[in-house]
């Protein structure tokens, strides 16, 4: 009977560890607008951001893959206030299959020897930011598999924005609080409902499967035609066209009503559009 319990541990633990999903994320750092002396302070803060991110199972999920994102983190200034040193950074970052998040306001206190940690009582500005980006890139992530699949991670970090608005360091919070507000909004669902039609159509695009791949863009275009009608300035949306802009251009070559249609939407990419026309 013992043993027979073990095996069943050992099987327990092994399919929680196969419904993990995990960030793997690469952080650079640009401390150049600090002194020297300041800059020596933040020698580790990128592993250390590094392995926040990387050794920790953000959600159990049925989908076992890793998540590859690059982070940038520029440091523009750093002042003594009270009893901390309080920084000021701009935050960027991406996912491989899209996502991006540009925080131009980001402000910590941080020493050299305080360790990063993923259980907290009180409102940490440091690593609830890092938490924030976290579950937004994994809350885009999870909606490309499934039907809104990202909504619970969506509300950890609506829950975030909220508790950093209430905090002593409320700046940039309710920006944040706003992005969230975006995405999860009535009239940006429909783009987050097609999200797995616009993969799936890159999958069979891959494979060779054109005239499938077309039959899934086609739905992807329907849902983008949605959110630009009732708010052409969805920011959601522009990070989806900015992000795909290409993608969408080879899965709609030659069908020049399709793009057409898509040089509308996305003036910006008008030209890469117009560029597979036949």
């Amino acid at each position: 009977m013992k043993r027979f319990f073990t095996a069943c541990l050992i099987l327990l633990t092994l399919a929680m560890v196969a419904h993990s999903q995990v960030l793997k994320v690469k952080v650079t750092l640009d401390p150049s607008n600090l002194p020297a002396d300041e800059v020596n302070n933040l020698s580790d803060f990128p592993d250390k951001v590094e392995q926040y991110f990387n050794a920790y199972e953000w959600v159990e999920d049925e989908y076992e893959y890793d998540v590859i994102c690059k982070v940038r983190i520029i440091i523009q200034s750093v002042q003594q206030k009270s009893h901390e040193k309080l920084y000021l950074a701009q935050f960027v970052i991406t996912s491989e299959s899209g996502e991006y998040f540009y925080d131009k306001i980001w402000e910590f206190p941080y020493d050299q020897g305080t360790p990063f940690s993923h259980f907290k009582g009180q409102f940490d500005p440091l690593t609830h930011f890092l938490d924030f980006y976290a579950y937004m890139v994994l809350a885009g992530e999870l909606d490309t598999n499934d039907y809104l699949k990202g909504n619970s991670l969506y509300e950890k970090a609506r829950d975030i924005a909220n508790r950093g608005q209430l905090s002593k360091y409320p700046r940039g919070w309710s920006s944040r609080m706003n992005m969230v507000l975006v995405i999860t909004d009535a009239r940006t669902r429909p783009l987050r409902e097609v999200k797995p039609d616009f993969f799936e159509a890159l999958y069979l695009l891959d494979e060779g499967k054109r005239g499938e791949a077309y039959n899934y863009a086609k739905k992807v275009l329907e849902g983008l035609k949605k959110v630009y009608k009732v708010q052409p300035n969805n920011l959601y949306l522009q990070y989806f066209f900015n992000s795909h802009y290409e993608d969408l251009a080879e899965l709609f070559k030659g069908h020049n009503t399709d793009l057409e249609l898509l040089a509308e939407l996305d003036s910006r990419h008008r030209q890469a559009y117009r560029d597979v026309m036949e």
